[in-house]
């Protein structure tokens, strides 16, 4: 049989002679490469062999300067084949050269120009270390290219045995195993093309081609099977049709009951319509009666605007002066410590519950979509210390343990609406105290990434050991005057909780709530925030907090450590010292601690507990056991303020503990406590200036300008502390100057009425 080029044997042939030919050529390259590094090494070894053969051979004949012994030397060397020239050359003048001419016979030479590709080699002959003569040596490399030409040509004869082999082999093998037995199938599958399908295979073979030849034999079956089902098929479609004979009579008969229907459809159709204009009137009389419900529901919301403006007004007037005569108090200055920190948290109390006497209107507000966001950059961890110190008088009066847990990583200072986020953490702890007998509430701060340029997510947790919520009562927590429980544990109004969570989510945030009942609470706010740097609020730090501005003349220079893993706590610590001139120095964890301590030999460390690498006390330990530590103070800065915790901080070795967000003089006092260190106090601040930098004469100034009925009337309204009235009036002072306005209401937001009397008064009496 004949095969075109593009059979399936002659690609196999082509394909297996270009794999032998890529295989079988890098060997025979690389063998003949291999051949030829062979010979010229061993022409190279012969060169080397002969010429020091040569040297060692020529020193007597040179010595006696006997040339016919030279002579026969050099024709003894010349005998081998590879060797083309020798040349020897004595002293006076002696030389003798052999060459070989184009035939290959051993000629005299006067004197050698060898050009061409030869191994040369040259050497002095010697005798008792002083030079006779030399000897030079050139191999020819014919003799090495002539190997490698029958080397090359073995390689070829071997190649095209090789390939010769491979098609005669292909020939034979393909045509048993694959050509014959394709022809086979082709006619059997050519016979089913034509319809035959008696056809059946001879024998089967266990290769792929037997494979394909039992599918052929498949479909073969397959064939004969369909043709039958076919003949089967063609007997039901007859039956088929017979039946759609009998169903088109009964579908007729089925037309003729239909139109008998059709002659009735109008009367029910109009009885229908009846039916449906019955229904629009009763819609119609629904509509009235909602649309006079939503009148009667949004008069009883104006309602309740009306009554809460009113409650909050009333409340609002009397707590304005007790918020008053409370700040009047504290300029009193035979007031005890104990007395003016009474006042202080009367003062902080008041303030708050003034807020929400006023966050009951907000209800509405937030409603109605007018509350806004207001952030501003203001002190964290003031807030939560003022909060703590709120809620902590409560939950001392119940017997229960109050624990602030935070984290390293939880930062100090952060721009945010901080009304509304004091309003949610004094809600959320006055809850678990509230509803908590026995135990503690603990108040958990962290953030939710550590990485400082991810975006800066707060998460506030509150967990109580109290009376827990029911899991059905879970989901109503968070409705508008709405309370669980039985009767005898609910109090307040109900809108704490809901007022919370709009706070939370206007403010972009998500609170949730996991309780059991009997068994305690845990609510979880997150709350995003924008960081600040410090110096934002260094200024306000500085006016209210701290009074200490230098170090008293006369002690040693003392040198602190401050051990932070945080580098904003950090910073305001080393600021803090720094400025009233200690000398700071800085470890980032326990080990840096160590190390910066046997460097610099600091005399106080303020220390955190909580830092990666080594910890706060451990660190503690090992620096306390040093010989050098015997004066030395450390001082823990925590944020724990857990019983065991500090036990373990005590048991270490620390003099002191001072807990996260910390006041200014709690570390002056400290290193004073413990150090002995004094300090220089500035001197209380002149009531000649105000917040933005006016004296109390550019302020008579000022008020000498405004209308005389103007000031009785403000006179009147802060002698009564109506706030109130005086904004109204301040709004009057704004028309002529903006300044003098914003002056006033700030010390009208503060209730130093005692200010607003004294300035009114003085230009009231400098006008008569």
């Amino acid at each position: 049989m004949k095969l075109r080029s593009t059979s399936i044997k002659t690609k196999l042939t082509i394909s297996l002679l270009a794999i032998v030919v890529l295989v079988f050529t890098p060997y025979e390259i690389w063998n003949y490469l291999q051949t030829k590094q062979r010979l010229t090494g061993e022409l190279e070894t012969q060169a080397n062999r002969k010429i020091v053969r040569l040297k060692d051979n020529l020193v007597i004949p040179l010595w006696e300067m006997d040339q016919d012994w030279i002579s026969k030397m050099i024709r003894i060397e010349m005998l081998d084949e590879t060797a083309y020239a020798i040349q020897v050359r004595g002293e006076e003048q002696l030389s003798v050269s052999r060459i070989r001419d184009v035939h290959g016979q051993v000629i005299d030479a006067e004197g050698l120009d060898v050009e061409g590709d030869f191994v040369e080699r040259s050497e002095d002959v010697m005798h008792d270390g002083a030079k006779i003569g030399d000897v030079r040596l050139y191999l020819s490399k014919q003799y090495l290219e002539n190997e490698l030409h029958r080397e090359a040509v073995a390689a070829a004869l071997r190649a095209l045995t090789l390939i010769v082999l491979i098609v005669l082999f292909l020939e034979v093998r393909l045509n048993q195993l694959v050509i014959n037995p394709l022809f086979e199938l082709l006619d059997v599958v050519k016979a089913i093309a034509h319809g035959r399908y008696d056809v059946e295979f001879k024998k089967y073979r266990g290769d792929e081609l037997g494979m394909l030849a039992r599918g052929v034999a498949k479909m073969l079956q397959n064939l004969r099977l369909r043709e039958t089902e076919r003949d089967r098929a063609n007997e039901a479609l007859q039956e088929l049709n017979r039946r759609l004979e009998l169903e088109l009579v009964k579908r007729s008969k089925a037309q003729t009951a239909l139109k008998e229907l059709n002659e009735t459809l109008e009367q029910r159709v109009q009885e229908r319509t009846a039916d449906l204009e019955q229904s629009n009137n009763r819609l119609t009389e629904m509509g009235i009666v909602l649309e006079k419900a939503k009148n009667s529901a949004e008069e009883a919301n104006r309602a309740k605007s009306v009554f809460l403006a009113n409650m909050t007004h009333e409340l609002r007037t009397p707590m304005n002066a007790v918020l008053g005569f409370s700040r009047l108090m504290q300029s009193d200055k035979n007031l005890t410590d104990d007395q003016r920190e009474v006042l202080d948290i009367i003062n902080r109390s008041g303030t708050h519950l003034l807020s929400l006497i006023n966050q009951v209107l907000d209800m509405a507000k937030i409603e109605s979509g007018r509350v806004v966001v207001e952030n501003a950059p203001f002190d964290l961890g003031a807030t939560i210390r003022d909060i703590i110190d709120m809620m902590r008088e409560r939950a001392v009066s119940k017997g229960l343990d109050l624990h602030v847990d935070q984290r390293s990583n939880f930062p100090r200072v952060i721009s945010a609406d901080e009304s509304k986020l004091k309003h949610i953490l004094i809600n959320l702890l006055g809850n678990a105290i509230k509803y908590t007998l026995k135990g503690q509430v603990i108040l958990r701060l962290q953030t939710e990434s550590e990485d400082l340029n991810d975006p800066l997510v707060l998460i506030c947790e509150v967990e109580d050991t109290g009376i827990g919520i029911a899991q059905k009562d879970l989901s109503r927590i968070f409705d508008a005057f709405v309370q669980v429980g039985t009767m005898a544990e609910q109090h307040g109004t109900g809108l704490g909780l809901v007022i919370t969570k709009q706070y939370v989510e206007l403010m972009g945030g998500h609170i949730s709530v996991n309780s059991e009942l009997d068994k305690g609470s845990l609510f979880r706010v997150s709350l995003p925030a924008s960081r600040v740097d410090e110096s934002a609020i260094e200024s306000t730090n500085e006016v209210n907090v701290s009074r200490v501005i230098g170090l008293e003349p006369g002690q040693p220079t003392y040198r602190v450590l401050i051990v932070e893993d945080q580098a904003d706590s950090r910073l305001l610590l080393k600021r803090l010292l720094g400025k009233v001139g200690f000398i700071v120095f800085e470890a980032s964890n326990g080990q840096e601690a160590i190390d910066a301590f046997k460097q610099y030999h600091p005399h106080f460390i303020w220390m955190d507990s909580r830092m990666p690498i080594m910890d706060g006390i451990t660190a503690t330990k090992a620096i306390l056991a040093l010989p050098e530590a015997k004066s030395l103070k450390i001082a823990a800065v925590t944020a724990s303020t857990y019983q065991e915790e500090r036990q373990v901080l005590l048991e270490a070795g620390v003099c002191a503990i001072v807990f996260k967000p910390y006041r200014n003089e709690e570390i002056f006092d400290c290193m004073a406590e413990h150090l002995g260190v004094r300090y220089l106090y500035e001197e209380e601040l002149s009531a000649q200036t105000n917040g933005n930098g006016m004296s109390k004469e550019e302020l008579l100034e000022k008020f000498s300008h405004i209308p005389p009925e103007w000031l009785d009337n403000l006179q009147a309204a802060a002698i009564e502390l109506n706030v109130e009235s005086c904004l109204d009036i301040i709004k009057r002072i704004e028309t002529t100057d903006s300044a003098l306005a914003e002056h006033v209401r700030e010390l009208v937001n503060q209730f130093n009425f005692e200010s607003v009397l004294d300035l009114t008064r003085n230009s009231l009496s400098s006008t008569d």
